[in-house]
């Protein structure tokens, strides 16, 4: 989904590039602390990653899928993604984000989080989904600072055949 540059009080959400392959490589998707509750694996090599950004960018144009980067205004350093993607089979986005490990409890993950959200929400939609491993409270702590409620206990795979106890919260701007 294509949308102007959003900015935060600290952050810039600006779509993702090949050329940031090696930066996010060496800030997150190859730290296992990061990727722990992920769906995707950690990341073994710069290859890895570009593979992904070349999908990420690859969907830019859908309408059904939203893909940021995270970028600090005041160094212009890039410290996360995240985004939504349309679940039809229940009418709504899920959102989804991870951010290298030196900027957790910083609140820019309810920073950034809200901004995809208002982004969003600007484009006419109201209803969202997100979950987190159990084991993940502070990624709980972010879904209920945006506004999310609680909704359910169950669980999530991963692409690698790991199963999580998850909880799953929802919002409806209806």
């Amino acid at each position: 989904m294509r949308y102007l540059q959003i900015e935060t009080d600290r952050l810039i959400l600006r779509p993702l590039e090949i050329s940031d392959a090696e930066h996010i490589f060496n800030t997150w998707t190859s730290d296992p602390r990061v990727t722990k509750y992920m769906t995707y694996t950690t990341h073994k090599s710069v290859d890895n990653t570009k593979q992904w950004l070349e999908s990420v960018t690859a969907n830019a144009d859908s309408e059904n899928v939203l893909d940021t980067g995270f970028q600090l205004k005041e160094t212009g350093k890039l410290i996360g993604s995240g985004g939504a993607t349309y679940n039809s089979e229940h009418d709504r986005w899920d959102l989804g984000y991870n951010f290298a490990y030196d900027y957790w409890h910083k609140g820019y993950a309810t920073e950034a989080v809200r901004a995809v959200v208002g982004i969003l929400r600007a484009k006419g939609i109201r209803r969202f989904m997100a979950e987190h491993a159990v084991k993940n409270i502070y990624s709980g702590k972010v879904m209920e600072k945006i506004g999310m409620k609680f909704d359910r206990k169950g669980t999530y795979s991963c692409y690698d055949g790991r199963v999580f106890n998850a909880n799953f919260y929802i919002m409806d701007l209806d």
